[in-house]
């Protein structure tokens, strides 16, 4: 088509276009700006777009852009900036009392207490561990799922004594 002839198409089919973005969008504001970046579009590849096929091509780009549109949309929230003073101040975190984990690892046979500082505290691999003890990995995945089967009784018995769970 001739670049001459695009105004004549764009007021035959600005309306149609219009009225198919706000079904998609159900914004005026949005499908009037989508209809000014369809036209754009259509307007650079005008030359190269048949006339038979021009309508069914610009459905087909108002398509794409609702589309993209709305996806971008939806990444954001649009909030009115008046909420954001009724949000309340961040309360600071409390302090975690670690007093009884650390008291039922001192607990623990040698050899446990020793993969679970190796573990968590040191932050090792099991490799680095194995190598540590002079034992092999299975021995070090043993111990550890021992230690933390003890530890997990050792703590939920303190907690039934204050009545916590």
């Amino acid at each position: 088509m001739k670049k001459e002839s695009f105004e004549e198409f764009l007021t035959a089919h600005e309306k149609r276009i219009y009225r198919y973005l706000m079904g998609i969008t159900a914004d005026e504001q949005d499908a009037m700006d989508l209809v000014q970046a369809v036209f754009i579009a259509i307007y650079e590849k005008f030359e190269q777009i048949e006339e038979k096929t021009a309508l069914a091509y610009t459905y087909r780009v108002a398509h794409n852009k609702a589309m993209t549109f709305l996806k971008q949309k939806s990444r954001y929230i649009s909030l009115d900036p008046v909420n954001f003073t009724r949000i309340p101040e961040p309360t600071p975190p409390e302090a975690t009392d670690y007093s009884d984990l650390q008291k039922a690892i001192a607990e623990l046979p040698p050899r446990l207490a020793a993969v679970i500082q190796l573990q968590y505290y040191e932050k090792l691999s099991y490799k680095e561990i194995s190598d540590h003890l002079g034992i092999s990995l299975k021995a070090v995945e043993s111990l550890l799922v021992r230690a933390k089967r003890n530890l997990r009784k050792k703590i939920v018995q303190v907690k039934k004594g204050r009545n916590v769970l």
